[in-house]
């Protein structure tokens, strides 16, 4: 069985849960909305929700699920073929995708002083967060792939990207945002009324759901219960993601190891935040700044939040809420 039928197969199973772990649409005005179609799928390892508005909608959602399923293979280093795991194996390859995504990350990269960085697949797979055989490695184990983590030793020229030898790529902490980008575009292009279609813990939110043209209203997922949100974040349009240390972590020895690894450390970052939500108009920025703050802290974050143009929401381990910037947030 492959990487990506046994992922599609673990998200089915914690299909409830998993719907209820991710940011998701809440609408107040039923009467007066526009008709729509909706769907729930998988991809990228996560649920996929879809609300469309207006005309010929389930061709909408089918042709938006193509979209991202065809990104999802460009970019995963577990899809042997895609762009990213030939990069991996040190080929040059050719992808406009690609090509666009390392080029943000890595200013992102430079904004945050490294703390951010998508050369760390090689401690992503040492630490192998969310499957089996996670572990904690070895001082020694995690010091020789630092070696190898450094967003300078990407190489962009057009749409062809080039690695040194023994780097490799992780694109996962901003492939959702990246798809909601993708998202955005072909929404624009079709003419649609209004659609919010989430991808794990990124979302899209376009044009009007109703007549009135009232704001969307997205539910921000509570980072310690399953059961309940956090709060209610009101927006007209625009992206928004969450990370948190609640996706994918295991425990040892009364500690949790999540899945968001400081690429200064190579260890999962203690910052003392548990969710960091960012808002702002591009999804490849905010699923990349939600990581970038949430390994920074909430005070180290303020300013690169303001270069970017992005609000954010924050919550610590003691479940105080804050935010930065200009945001709309009922809590």
């Amino acid at each position: 069985m492959n990487n990506k039928k046994k992922i599609a197969l673990t998200v089915v199973a914690v299909i409830c849960v998993a719907l209820l772990a991710t940011l998701y649409f809440w609408n107040y005005d039923r009467e007066k909305r526009y008709s729509f179609s909706e769907k729930n799928t998988v991809a990228m390892g996560t649920i996929v929700s879809q609300k469309v508005y207006g005309d010929y909608s389930a061709k909408h959602i089918e042709k938006i699920t193509a979209l991202i399923n065809a990104l999802d293979d460009e970019i995963s280093w577990r899809e042997e073929e895609s762009a990213v795991a030939k990069l991996n194996r040190g080929q040059t390859v050719v992808s406009p995708d690609v090509g666009s995504i390392v080029s943000q990350c890595r200013k992102v990269s430079e904004d945050c002083g490294g703390v951010f960085d998508i050369t760390v697949g090689g401690l992503t797979k040492l630490w192998n967060i969310g499957e089996e055989n996670a572990r904690v490695p070895s001082e020694e184990e995690i010091k020789k792939e630092l070696q190898d983590v450094d967003y300078n030793k990407v190489y962009v020229g057009g749409n062809t990207v080039t690695l040194n030898r023994g780097i490799e790529l992780d694109l996962g902490a901003v492939g959702k945002g990246a798809a909601c980008d993708n998202v955005m575009l072909y929404l624009k292009a079709s003419g649609i009324k209004g659609a919010v279609v989430s991808v794990g813990g990124s979302i899209v939110a376009y044009g009007d759901y109703n007549k009135k043209g009232d704001k969307w209203q997205i539910a921000v997922k509570h980072p310690r219960s399953d059961s309940e949100y956090l709060g209610i974040l009101s927006l007209d349009e625009g992206f928004v993601s969450t990370s948190g240390d609640y996706e994918r972590y295991f425990e040892q020895n009364g500690k949790r190891y999540h899945h968001i690894i400081d690429a200064t450390t190579g260890y999962p970052a203690e910052s003392g935040l548990i969710s960091v939500t960012v808002v702002c108009d591009s999804g490849l920025l905010s699923d990349a700044l939600s990581t970038a703050c949430f390994i920074l802290g909430r005070e180290k974050s303020e300013a690169l939040l303001e270069k970017h143009g992005a609000s954010a929401i924050f919550v610590d381990s003691d479940m105080n809420i804050s935010t930065v910037g200009d945001i709309d947030f009922d809590y």
